[in-house]
């Protein structure tokens, strides 16, 4: 068959025989129910192998802030190949790139540069455990923090499994060692009495407490007031170490992220996504104190590609972009404000029952069975959301033009890309989709 008149289906069976299962990362594997093979990618807008355009809502699960294809990262990290993008030594890179992070975010001093959140989630994981000489961790449920043995539970798919609880910490993969998750506990999010209880019985165990300060991988639930503010007093008094997980809120949310939205400051920082503008490239940080047995080589963090000079130009591209738009978190605001009025409107207008959270950019947004009572939980939403009928949804729309990812769960993502006709072409789409729904 010519390639030219290949279809989406065509090309992903051709994939499959030689990429396992068609993607390079699991959690790819259910994010085209309707097959869809990308042949590029610009602004908000992809163009598949049939040559369909699709308005985008996933955005590469979230790195591109300025939308596909931004020219000022790609000329950059284009020039820095003509230069050696890799020599594994220091580079005045290190500097202009440290120092772009340390003056956006409030919580920073010191980083060091990693090539994925799950790698900069386990080093500074590992660096809590050693700084305190305690080895327990806390986490919330359904938040993600990668996929490293000693932090990847049960994520999503468990909310709905019978008998599961809030506290329950499962292995989230096959494979894991068993006893890899014996010194994590879990506890429900903005869940302040649980967590003084946890504080109470074990404070003096805990090395740290790690969190997306907006619970961004599932359901886009925000901190109760006065939840961040609990979470920092209980781990000051107590000498364990807060980190805030920003791989998603970071320099998304605001321009120094979750902690400079919220004003809470974490002992450690974990960076990704918009930082790099799509490219891959994390980080993590703190203040001086924080960072110090790092700096005096007492800690081991590594990585041959850590900290890579085309990583880091990339980087300074996107940080010195985001700094020199005084207007660019307005412009955000508006971007976010614009589409979930319009997806109200849409769903009221189909008579569609629909839960729709927002912070910025960051968007839930999930057809429901049943009203939802308690916004800020994990599992009332889980259990009012219709998984089998979004689904559905997410279906239809993409035949219409618009890319979302089928779990309902699943964040959606904008971008300055997403202009107001944008966004109205979209919603004319989504109108259509649901129509068809029914």
């Amino acid at each position: 068959m010519d390639a030219e008149r290949r279809t989406n289906a065509d090309c992903l069976e051709g994939i499959k025989e030689v990429i396992a299962g068609g993607v390079s990362s699991s959690m790819r594997a259910a994010a085209v129910p309707l097959p869809l093979v990308v042949r590029r990618a610009d602004g908000c807008l992809l163009r598949d192998v049939e040559d369909n355009e699709l308005v985008d809502f996933n955005m590469g699960y979230g790195p591109h802030l300025f939308g596909y294809a931004d020219r000022d990262v790609g000329d950059a990290v284009a020039d820095q190949f003509t230069k050696g993008h890799m020599t594994g030594l220091p580079h005045e890179l290190d500097a202009e790139a440290g120092s772009l992070v340390a003056e956006l975010v409030p919580g920073v001093e010191q980083v060091r540069f990693a090539n994925s959140g799950t790698e900069a989630v386990a080093s500074a994981l590992r660096l809590a455990r050693a700084t305190t000489g305690r080895s327990l961790v806390v986490t919330f449920e359904g938040h993600y923090h990668g996929w490293s043995e000693t932090i990847l539970r049960a994520g999503k798919t468990t909310l709905r499994t019978e008998g599961t609880r809030p506290t329950d910490v499962i292995p989230g993969a096959p494979g894991m060692i068993p006893q890899a998750l014996a010194h994590t506990v879990q506890v429900p999010w903005n869940d302040a009495e649980a967590v003084e209880e946890l504080f109470a019985r074990d404070g003096g165990r805990i090395a740290a407490i790690i969190l997306e300060p907006v619970q961004t991988n599932a359901g886009v639930i925000p901190p109760v007031p006065g939840f961040l503010e609990l979470l920092r007093d209980l781990t000051s008094r107590s000498g364990a170490t807060l980190i805030f997980d920003e791989v998603i809120t970071g320099f998304r949310v605001a321009r120094g992220g979750a902690q400079e939205l919220y004003g809470v400051e974490p002992d450690l920082t974990v960076l990704s996504k918009v930082m790099g503008g799509g490219f891959p490239v994390a980080a993590f940080g703190g203040r001086k104190t924080a960072m110090r047995m790092f700096a005096t080589n007492e800690a081991y963090h590594g990585g041959v590609y850590a900290g890579n000079h085309a990583a880091l130009r990339a980087v300074v591209s996107t940080l010195t972009k985001i700094r020199a738009l005084p207007g660019l978190y307005d412009e955000l605001e508006g971007i976010g404000a614009g589409a979930e009025d319009a997806l109200r409107e849409v769903f009221a207008a189909e008579k569609q029952l629909v839960h729709i959270n927002r912070v910025g950019t960051l968007m839930c947004v999930a057809l429901l069975k049943k009203p939802l009572e308690k916004r800020d939980t994990l599992r009332d939403l889980a259990e009012a959301i219709d998984f089998p009928r979004h689904r559905r949804f997410q279906v239809l729309a993409q035949r219409e033009g618009v890319y979302f990812h089928p779990n309902a769960l699943e964040p959606w993502f904008l971008s300055t890309a997403h202009t107001g006709d944008v966004l109205d072409k979209a919603a004319g789409a989504l109108r259509r989709a649901l129509t068809d729904l029914g």
